[in-house]
């Protein structure tokens, strides 16, 4: 029998109903939640309750905390498969995480939660969990990354956004779709997902800050932001990547002082580009000293900008190589 480890860090999938009718989310232990399963006598099933937090409590601390325990059961040989409950609000975001940092060649490491508490009509909590657990046990899911188990679909932690805020279909891949689908325990894997280097697990993360660009931005904001003390900014870029006019002089000055600053899209797929020539255009930050970051939201890139500076310093050429596809046209 396939050697499957469950790590619980709570949200709604672990909830119990709260005295005033609302859920209390994350105090339903790992433990009670693999009882109704129905996997008994098909794996043999390790489960530790990490944490038991909504997942909005849930941050570097927390990350490098998992990440480390998953590289423990990883490299003692000891799982053949590792599954971690979480709430969906930030699941994308530990998700990308452990995606840049875990070699999953060996053991897939897979992330599931639940849209409904499990007390509810219709709960998707049992399901979603077995799912994980029948995908993490897949010799298939091998070498994927880090992949997101929901509603029978299977996403790569690369591309998986949530874009429901109740639907059980909580979550999607916009511009690429599932990796795959899981039904009735078989693992159809259909695309292979692209994927960045794998950066080393850092003792701490460096604050970087996500400034969202929209018409009519003010000055103010983006210079209170910048004068705060972040190590770095991902800029969360209108089109192909351009910023608010009212907000160059602030970036320029924060740029000439050494501050990092990523620029991606806030579109839900498509890379950057220099395709324009007028102030505020993408160009015209490059040439200033920002970075143009392609293919993954401001708050994957965020991530990856912090365990980039985390490993490399201020290195502008690292960081660039960081954040390359690699991607060799036809």
């Amino acid at each position: 029998m396939k050697r499957i480890a469950v790590l619980s860090t709570g949200g709604t999938i672990a909830s119990i109903p709260g005295n005033e009718g609302r859920a209390i989310a994350g105090a339903l232990p790992g433990e009670e939640l693999i009882a109704r399963t129905e996997l008994q006598g098909r794996m043999q099933v390790q489960v530790e309750s990490v944490f038991q937090k909504a997942s909005n409590a849930i941050g570097p601390v927390e990350w490098m905390i998992l990440a480390e325990k998953c590289q423990q059961l990883i490299q003692a040989g000891d799982v053949d498969g590792i599954v971690i409950t979480h709430g969906t609000d930030t699941m994308e975001d530990t998700a990308y995480y452990l995606h840049c940092v875990l070699d999953t060649s060996k053991v897939p490491v897979v992330i599931t939660g639940s849209q409904r508490v499990p007390h509810a009509m219709g709960s998707d909590a049992y399901a979603n969990l077995r799912q994980a657990m029948e995908l993490a046990a897949n010799d298939q899911a091998k070498g994927l990354g880090v992949l997101v188990s929901f509603n029978q679909s299977v996403f790569s932690a690369g591309f998986v956004r949530k874009v429901s805020s109740f639907q059980l279909n909580g979550f999607d891949s916009p511009g690429f779709g599932p990796l795959g689908m899981l039904d009735e325990g078989v693992f159809h894997l259909l695309q292979r997902p692209s994927m960045l280097g794998l950066l080393p697990i850092p003792d701490e993360l460096p604050r970087v800050d996500i400034l969202p660009a929209y018409g009519g931005a003010d000055a103010a904001m983006a210079k209170a932001v910048l004068d705060s003390g972040p190590k770095a900014v991902v800029i969360e870029g209108l089109g192909r990547g351009q910023v608010p006019l009212a907000w160059l002089p602030a970036l320029k000055i924060a740029l000439s002082k050494g501050m990092v600053v990523g620029i991606c899209s806030s579109t839900l797929h498509g890379a950057t580009h220099e395709s324009y020539e007028y102030p505020g255009a993408l160009h015209e930050m490059v040439e200033a000293g920002a970075i143009a970051i392609s293919h993954l939201s401001a708050r994957k890139a965020r991530i990856r900008l912090a365990l980039s500076i985390a490993t490399h310093g201020t290195s502008l050429s690292a960081i660039k190589a960081d954040f390359d596809w690699k991607f060799t046209g036809i």
